[in-house]
């Protein structure tokens, strides 16, 4: 177990907090928590609770903040992207956040996601609704009899795109008796038929196309958010007649890019992501007077967005007008059990995070931070906190920095290592619990040294500015066959003034 969270039943206002949690309380406020100390409580409320959490930020840096600090806990946590909602047709979207956000929405719908951290904005936009994005999900099991007509269609209502082979995750392809189904990036469902019965179901890499481990059954989920809620016939009928040429560009099957302008044609039921969350998790809100500001100026900017597109008298997407304010947001969470994480005791935001304070528990925490010339007032700091019978966690980020670190306690200041803990793991800071008598030291940069400039020969750098000079030219040509053109007009007028100097001096 983590040494940061074995300690905390030990003391009780910890269990007062934890105990309130399990009765359902909310909403409860936490303040006086620097930024690795709310990951730190937010992480022990599901460890000690087992019940699993959302973390709702202000903005996407401090997302992944807050993630890369959740992951010394735990590598498994789940990230819930803001969607990019356009004003105009496009002719590819980039899958990558495409796909981590199914990703999300399929380990929530199958309680895998134990940890989720999303964005305010992200919240703010409308999604299908959980009951139809699901709707189509199917379980293959070894044994049973298949009908692969009906399979194909269901792959392709859950999102997935047929190919000759498989290369990336939202791909299947059928060749003879064999149904490859990509459902990750690195490996894929391979099921092998005899007649209509399955004989196999494996997993395989993608990569090298090989089989690997051989299971008894799997449930084939959705490939995209953007699976059909009802028939490509009725979903028409709901879209204005004037709009011909979308119309039939839908009716082809090209419908992915007029999906934010008709979103409401396409989807009657919308939810957001709390939707998702409501009946199991517990909501963390981090900051929420900066959500609040973030999400007034979500508003802000979309309303201004949607005036310039009226004054260029161009169509309003339905995506950006669904948008959800705070107001909504509000009303969303009170269905939630509900924490609030905050740094210092708040004045009042809404009625909603009075209550809040009114459940809280204010703790005094400090953020600890040493650079590379720090050394010593890390170990002053060691010295001091194991006087006082605190337990000290040190954090080296690596296995070379954790025996360094080993060493030079033991060498430079003697001290007795029982109560002193020191790890591989990292956060982006230390802190100081008085609560809980402990101290935890990111001490990663203390062992940052700076590269060493490698020394180059004459001849190298020669080279190196015939190579550059010649790269800039490239640079500006762009293409090559740009650059081949520029070769050649070069050496047409070289050509030419050589040419004009012979003609003068027979002159």
């Amino acid at each position: 177990m983590n040494e940061t969270l074995k300690i905390l039943p030990n003391f009780k206002k910890f269990n007062d907090y934890i105990s309130n949690v399990k009765l359902g309380t909310s909403p409860i406020m936490l303040s006086g928590l620097t930024d690795s100390a709310k990951v730190h409580f937010a992480y022990s409320t599901f460890f000690y609770t087992d019940k699993p959490i959302c973390v709702i930020t202000y903005n996407e840096l401090q997302a992944k903040k807050l993630i890369k600090d959740l992951q010394y806990f735990s590598k498994e946590i789940a990230y819930f992207p803001r969607r990019e909602i356009l004003a105009y047709d496009y002719l590819a979207e980039s899958k990558e956040i495409s796909y981590e956000r199914i990703n999300c929405l399929n380990n929530i719908y199958t309680k895998k996601a134990k940890v989720v951290v999303t964005t305010i904005e992200a919240v703010s936009q409308e999604i299908i609704a959980k009951k139809a994005l699901y709707k189509n999900v199917f379980e293959i099991t070894q044994g049973e009899n298949l009908n692969l007509e009906e399979v194909k269609r269901k792959l392709n209502d859950l999102g997935y795109e047929r190919r000759d082979l498989v290369e990336t995750i939202g791909e299947y392809s059928v060749r003879g008796g064999i149904i490859d189904i990509a459902t990750s990036y690195k490996k894929g469902v391979r099921i092998e038929l005899w007649g209509d019965e399955i004989d196999s179901i494996r997993e395989f890499d993608i990569e090298t196309q090989r089989s690997t481990e051989k299971i008894k059954s799997i449930t084939i989920f959705p490939a995209t958010e953007f699976v059909l809620e009802d028939t490509i016939e009725n979903i028409i009928k709901r879209i204005d007649e004037k709009t011909k040429e979308d119309i039939e560009a839908i009716k082809q099957g090209e419908y992915l890019s007029k999906i934010d302008k008709y979103f409401n044609s396409f989807y009657q039921n919308r939810e957001t992501i709390i939707d998702y969350l409501k009946d199991n998790y517990l909501i963390f809100l981090d900051e929420i007077g900066k959500i609040k500001a973030r999400s007034e100026n979500i508003i802000k900017d979309n309303n201004s967005v949607i005036k310039s597109l009226i004054e260029k008298k161009r169509e309003i997407p339905e995506a950006l007008i669904n948008l959800r304010d705070y107001i909504k947001f509000l009303e969303e969470i009170k269905q939630v059990q509900t924490i609030y994480l905050e740094k210092q005791d708040i004045g009042f935001v809404d009625k909603q995070s009075m209550h809040a304070k009114r459940n809280g528990y204010s703790f005094s925490y400090r953020e600890v931070n040493f650079f590379r010339s720090s050394m010593d007032l890390c170990l002053e700091e060691i010295q001091q906190a194991k006087s006082k019978g605190k337990t000290v966690v040190i954090l080296t980020g690596n296995k070379n920095n954790e025996k360094q670190m080993k060493d030079i306690i033991n060498q430079k200041i003697g001290l007795d290592l029982e109560g002193v803990i020191i790890e591989q793991g990292e956060l982006s800071s230390g802190f100081e619990c008085y609560d809980f008598n402990l101290l935890v030291i990111s001490a990663k940069e203390l062992f940052v040294s700076p590269k060493k400039k490698r020394k180059t020969s004459l001849e190298f750098k020669q080279g190196e500015t015939v190579i550059f000079s010649d790269l800039k030219v490239r640079r500006l040509c762009g293409s090559q066959n740009k650059w081949n053109r520029f070769i050649y007009w070069c050496k047409y007028y070289k050509s030419r003034w050589n040419n004009k100097r012979l003609y003068k001096n027979k002159i």
